[in-house]
């Protein structure tokens, strides 16, 4: 079970944690929930209008906040309200305690609530990233309401996301195929749960094949990682910037996956220069690199790819990915300048 099931099995259980508070770089979990708030806690489409509201961290204070979650539903068993954008209403100081530690305030309307909350409301707040656990009022959230974390998911995690979501819509999809369609997008669950609705309109049969991937997810060239990692080994910078960017621009998540695949790419070339040229067959290179069915058809071109650089090159290549992911760590950086930087020190002269 993952953690939006889990959260989702507790909601319809009454009565849940009155206060939440949702963070992480996985902002498409979040938002499915958030969507799916409504529905659970207010279920009368004709109550819902008075008594859920979403409301945005810049454009409210904590006081309004908390004396709408004070307040009484209206013909209904509880009201909802979320708060998107959350961090600034979290991070400021209440009115009129300029200077003052948070914590000492006594009349903090905030840490009074979440000593007292409302049984009749449920209280949600969402925002990127979290604050430092041991300061005010992070430390009482943690103490005091339900804190829950979306990481950015591993490969592994959102091919078994993808084929639990098909499931769920009555077909399903071979661990090979949702394999590839990591290998095609990246990681953005948003992307794969475009993509997937397409298929599950394009394909007839009950479990959705590598064949229908390749035909339906291939078919988006400027969302593909492969294309990316082909255009580097042919040595197309135009083309290998161009899909970089296009993938950056997909969300906050795919940096980090664009580091993932093209550090598996450089790998991949390593392996693959090295049995090309013990003269290992592709069958075992393409096993030896990790592609599996219809994927293996790719190795010819990685093979190819190899060719073209030296064992040093690929040396070089994988310790620029290496510093380059070890910079967004230590330092604050223009995700577009990086990226693209990268991708032109990988490709071949």
């Amino acid at each position: 079970m993952n953690v939006s099931e889990d959260i989702l099995k507790k909601w319809r259980k009454s009565p849940t944690s009155p206060v939440w508070v949702f963070h992480g770089e996985e902002d498409f979990l979040r938002g499915e929930l958030l969507r799916e708030a409504p529905v659970i806690f207010v279920p009368d489409e004709s109550t819902r209008p008075f008594n859920s509201d979403k409301l945005y961290g810049p454009e409210t204070t904590i006081d309004q906040i908390i004396s709408l979650a004070r307040s009484f539903p209206m013909m209904a068993e509880r009201r909802l309200i979320v708060v998107r954008e959350a961090e600034r209403v979290l991070r400021a100081k209440p009115e009129g305690t300029a200077g003052k530690s948070r914590k000492k305030q006594n009349d903090d309307p905030l840490l009074q609530y979440l000593d007292n909350p409302n049984p009749d409301t449920i209280l949600i707040f969402d925002l990127d990233k979290f604050g430092a656990r041991n300061q005010s009022p992070f430390k009482e959230l943690v103490a005091k309401a339900q804190v829950v974390e979306f990481p950015v998911m591993k490969e592994n995690e959102v091919v078994d996301w993808i084929r639990a979501r098909a499931t769920a819509s009555g077909r399903t999809i071979s661990a090979e195929a949702a394999r590839m369609m990591t290998t095609y997008l990246g990681i953005s669950l948003r992307a794969h749960a475009n993509e997937l609705e397409k298929l599950l309109s394009f394909s007839t049969g009950k479990e959705i094949g590598v064949k229908d991937v390749e035909q339906v997810v291939g078919a988006s060239r400027e969302n593909n990682v492969f294309e990316l990692t082909k255009a580097i080994g042919s040595g197309n910078k135009p083309l290998a910037v161009s899909i970089a960017l296009h993938l950056l621009d997909q969300g906050k998540d795919q940096r980090q996956f664009i580091f993932v695949m093209l550090s598996r790419f450089i790998e991949q070339l390593i392996i693959a220069r090295e049995m090309s040229g013990k003269n290992e067959n592709e069958k075992n290179i393409a096993e030896a690199i990790g592609l599996y069915g219809g994927a293996a058809y790719f190795v010819k071109e990685i093979v190819q790819q190899a060719r073209r650089y030296s064992r040093e090159r690929l040396d070089r290549a994988m310790k620029a990915i290496v510093e380059a992911e070890a910079q967004t760590r230590r330092v604050s950086t223009n995700d577009e300048l990086l990226i693209e930087t990268l991708v032109l020190n990988l490709i071949p002269s």
